[in-house]
């Protein structure tokens, strides 16, 4: 299903959304939005199979959009700083800053839980897990309920090729095409482990490879670069340090892909016992790896169709 794409400048980037509407005078699985949220170096488009059930199938509405400076939402505003940051990059992708997008882009849909019935149901995948507890917690964005998958809310952050990379990020920039070409597939293929999951490198890459329509803008490569430099731990520290995950005003489910090479199943833990009471349920799913939605997507979205119709 191709995109029908709105866009909105927020946070100094353009940002493109989908919100696919349910059908009216029809049975619905729930009132509410579904959201999604994805995480790093992702797009929306790992979403979309999961999505396109839950909103052809079950009826509900469904929010997708691409965090900024990621997938569909890689251009800066007319307005935007034009200054780099330290490492020479233009517009920010930290978590402090997709906080920002998130809550402001379900206020402009009116999904703030201000008005009975209209907080949505948030699903968040990787990094986004700690954007969504940081749009909740700090920016005061209201969940219905917030289910995390593979994603790492504890600090340290990055493995050793994150850490590598966050630390000589001029030079990943600049690395010749090919190399670099070859680099992001390889990181791409690592989170997945089955068939399915890996056929799916193609679409995931695309968003961080140049094309002729894109000469002229901000290279893909120095994109792909920028999401990880730009990751702060003072983001995730800062939130701990004032809100503690256990205060979070909704009910968290936990699913973790058995083979996730990219978060050990340690940080999973450590997330949950945070949650306290508010975790309601850590699911393990097998033949899975970090992209668990990609590798087992029947799964997932079972997982996600029995959450929120417990919420419900």
């Amino acid at each position: 299903m191709i995109p029908q794409w709105s866009e909105i400048a927020l946070s100094g980037w353009l940002i493109n959304y989908e919100l696919l509407k349910a059908k009216p005078n029809a049975k619905i699985l729930t009132s509410r939005t579904i959201v999604f949220v994805h995480g790093t170096p992702w797009s929306s488009a790992m979403f979309r199979p999961i999505a396109t059930v839950l909103h052809e199938v079950h009826n509900c509405n469904v929010l997708l959009y691409d965090l900024g400076g990621y997938g569909a939402s890689q251009t800066l505003e007319s307005t935007a700083s034009s200054s780099p940051d330290a490492k020479g990059f233009h517009g920010s992708t930290s978590v402090r800053t997709q906080a920002d997008i998130l809550t402001a882009l379900l206020k402009h849909l009116d999904l703030t839980g201000s008005s009975h019935g209209n907080s949505p149901h948030v699903i968040a995948h990787d990094i986004a897990g700690a954007i969504a507890l940081r749009a909740h917690l700090l920016n005061g964005a209201r969940y219905a309920s917030l289910m995390c998958l593979d994603t790492n809310v504890t600090l340290p952050w990055g493995d050793g090729f994150y850490k590598l990379c966050r630390s000589e990020s001029q030079v990943f920039t600049h690395l010749p095409g090919p190399i670099y070409e070859l680099m992001l597939k390889a990181v791409v293929r690592s989170a997945c482990v089955t068939p399915h999951g890996q056929a799916w490198e193609p679409v995931m890459s695309a968003p961080w490879l140049d094309t002729p329509e894109s000469a002229g803008s901000t290279s893909a490569q120095s994109s792909f670069v920028r999401q990880i430099a730009q990751a702060d731990d003072r983001d995730v520290a800062e939130m701990l340090e004032k809100k503690p995950y256990s205060e979070v005003g909704c009910l968290v489910r936990v699913l973790w892909g058995e083979q996730d090479a990219w978060i050990p199943r340690e940080k999973m833990e450590k997330m949950a016992g945070m949650l306290g009471s508010k975790l309601d349920g850590f699911v393990v799913v097998p033949e899975a790896g970090h992209l668990v939605m990609l590798d087992q997507p029947e799964r997932v979205t079972a997982e996600v169709v029995k959450w929120v119709g417990e919420q419900t």
